[in-house]
């Protein structure tokens, strides 16, 4: 189990499973939302056990723990791109991700996902430009 669970980064209605016998509970991250519920939220979003297959090992709900490395913050992406191929990068980014998402992206509000990132290294390859991005940080969070 995780030691250091945040439950509260744990997303609105992200169903919790509360099935103690279930063989795949220590590596379903439902289950281990559930163990680590608190009593802050009198109202939570539960797998109903009479939907629960009783061979265990076709859980339609079955989530595997796993984390992703996300990356936080766009507020230097584009310092050390020429001018010219800044402007449309921003562009191309703001047209892909809508102004409210690209700057909750900038306010570090919303993590950049994997495949994000990647289509962000996409623009940056299709403008001839062989730097990376780089972005202010990175952490593991749980992929939901």
């Amino acid at each position: 189990m995780e030691d250091n669970f945040d439950y509260g980064a744990v997303p609105y209605n992200f169903a919790h499973c509360f099935n103690d016998r279930c063989p795949k509970g220590e590596k379903c991250l439902r289950h281990l939302v559930a163990v680590h519920s608190t009593d802050l939220h009198s109202i939570i979003s539960v797998v109903n056990p009479k939907c629960v297959p009783e061979e265990v090992n076709i859980c339609p709900f079955y989530k595997p723990v796993r984390k992703i490395r996300v990356a936080w913050g766009v507020t230097h992406l584009l310092d050390t791109v020429p001018h010219r191929d800044a402007v449309s990068l921003k562009n191309m980014l703001l047209g892909h991700f809508g102004r409210a998402m690209y700057y909750r992206f900038y306010r570090k509000e919303k993590y950049i996902a994997p495949e994000q990132q990647e289509y962000i290294c996409r623009l940056f390859r299709q403008k001839g430009i062989t730097e990376e991005p780089v972005f202010d940080s990175y952490t593991e969070e749980f992929e939901w």
